[in-house]
């Protein structure tokens, strides 16, 4: 029947969003199984850094780990916007937020969170299963893997990403492929101890005419940063793995230390290149017994930093939903989805905005853009961004 129970969810995708909806549905006391196409654990637990703001922390609260992924993490106290030049263009002072939400922003690994939810979720993950097809009836949902297993159970969740099987399974949209956002993030962890060159507690966004560059203190000895460049300085960049720091340190060598020092430390083999894509909202997320979490429900680019933090909560307002409605498992979703779209499609827009922002190369729209920032970072775009985050529907 229609009606019944959500007694088995199946979780399609072990990244953030798919092991925190495993592990909120299990503290409703809801089954929940998660099924990884990568065969490895060690495959699972790699990355680099990111930060986590307020809302993901407390949204992990409601599954009882914000202290664990807490003190993995470096809290931060300020955000500090530069230009090339290293004038300061904003400074945004995070601690009376921490105080008044009761909530850290914190930098972190991100495979220290990983193995946190790895740790969590337990033996209900299985690697190696890689998702075919989905069929699903009035009573429940299947899905198929490729070594030619099948698992049944009432609900199916795809948490796999940007290019999501589960999403291509519902064969229900025409839509358009993923949305490029004209630019590509190269990111990596140096071991750079001491505070002279990256003091602890701020994370620097630095601003330039096709080109930025954010970095932030993970701990005493590491430090994580992000080198964002536009496609057509992208095409200087060689393929080649050995070529990438080098490239990478000719195309800011005339910025402020500490970037110069920070790209000369980093080791090659740990730049790694990422293409920036979302997809715009609005779109179907599910239908009958399937639905999507994450980034492959609001895949959003990295300006905001609030990728994973909408994974995180939109995989907690799921898991409450739906263990709330066990006895519709269809409506529940539909529930949460109506729940979720429009605060997602808030962030992807507000994120998407700001990336366009860094694409300019001439020098007059540079100016103009750092003089906007100058005029308005420290105030409105202050108050919108913490209006934005700390709106949360969990």
């Amino acid at each position: 029947m229609p009606g019944a129970g959500a007694d088995r969810v199946i979780v399609v995708g072990a990244g953030i969003a798919g092991l925190t909806t495993a592990i909120a549905l299990r503290r409703e006391g809801v089954k929940a199984e998660v099924f990884e196409r990568r065969d490895e654990p060690s495959r699972l637990l790699t990355g680099g850094g990111f930060m986590l703001w307020h809302n993901a922390i407390l949204a992990l609260r409601r599954i009882g780990l914000d202290g664990r992924v807490t003190d993995a993490g470096e809290p931060i106290r300020f955000h500090e916007f530069r230009s090339a030049g290293g004038r300061r263009l904003a400074r945004w002072r995070i601690d009376p937020k921490t105080e008044s939400c009761g909530a850290p922003a914190i930098a972190l690994r991100r495979s220290a969170l990983n193995t946190i939810l790895m740790e969590e979720a337990g033996d209900g993950v299985h690697l190696g299963a890689r998702l075919t097809s989905v069929e699903q009836d009035d009573d429940g949902v299947t899905a198929y893997f490729d070594d030619g297993r099948s698992v049944r159970g009432d609900v199916l969740i795809g948490a796999d990403g940007l290019r999501s099987t589960v999403r291509g399974a519902l064969r229900r949209w025409h839509e358009a492929p993923p949305r490029h956002a004209g630019y590509t993030a190269w990111q990596a962890i140096t071991r750079l101890p001491g505070e002279d060159l990256v003091p602890t507690g701020t994370f620097f966004n630095l601003w330039g005419r096709g080109l930025r560059f954010l970095y932030c203190r993970l701990n005493e000895h590491e430090v994580y940063w992000d080198a964002i460049t536009s496609d057509r300085l992208r095409d200087r960049f060689d393929t080649v793995r050995s070529g990438r720091r080098a490239v990478l340190a000719e195309g800011y060598r005339d910025w402020p230390a500490p970037i110069p020092q920070i790209i000369e430390s980093t080791d090659e083999n740990a730049i790694l290149p990422i293409e920036i894509f979302d997809r715009p909202p609005g779109e179907t997320w599910g239908h009958g017994r399937v639905t999507l979490v994450g980034d492959a429900a609001h895949p959003m680019t990295l300006n905001l930093s609030q990728g994973a933090g909408q994974g995180i909560e939109s995989a907690v307002v799921l898991g409450r939903t739906l263990a709330a409605g066990a006895g519709d498992p269809v409506r529940a979703l539909r529930e949460y989805e109506e729940r979720r779209r429009a605060r997602t499609a808030d962030m992807v827009n507000t994120s998407w905005w700001i990336g366009a922002m860094g694409r300019p190369r001439g020098a007059l729209l540079c100016g103009l853009r750092n003089a906007f920032m100058r005029a308005t970072f420290d105030t409105f775009a202050f108050r919108q961004s913490y209006s934005l985050m700390l709106d949360t529907d969990f």
